[in-house]
């Protein structure tokens, strides 16, 4: 029975990092599409 419980809280707290990981990574990605058109536009405003 305590076995059972054991394993299961293992992958709970998987699961927790996983989904931190997964939220990291979208950040991430997120942030670099998000700074693209800010940069398109800088460069922009300074050639005219």
């Amino acid at each position: 029975m305590k076995v059972k419980e054991e394993k299961g809280s293992r992958s709970v707290f998987k699961e927790i990092l996983l989904e931190i990981r997964d939220s990291i990574i979208f950040e991430i990605v997120w942030n670099i599409l998000m700074l693209i058109p800010r940069i398109l536009i800088r460069l922009i405003k300074n050639l005219f």
